[in-house]
């Protein structure tokens, strides 16, 4: 009778990760203008196809704390 609670938990927490992962691939810039314009970096030959894909720009250079 434990096992019901603790397998409805895990299914619960399985359904909500996918959501959330599938809810992040769609926010992803897909084409460069909509790269440009969330302040990313797209780079030309990335990609799975190799057509290119947004990528995380690199973070600004912070001066050193004292």
């Amino acid at each position: 009778m434990k096992l019901i609670p603790i397998a409805t938990a895990a299914v619960a927490f399985t359904i909500v990760t996918a959501a959330v992962a599938q809810q992040a691939a769609v926010t992803q810039p897909m084409n460069k203008s909509d790269c440009e314009k969330a302040q990313m970096k797209w780079d030309e030959k990335a990609g799975k196809d190799g057509k290119g894909a947004c990528i995380a720009a690199a973070p600004a250079a912070q001066p050193p704390k004292k």
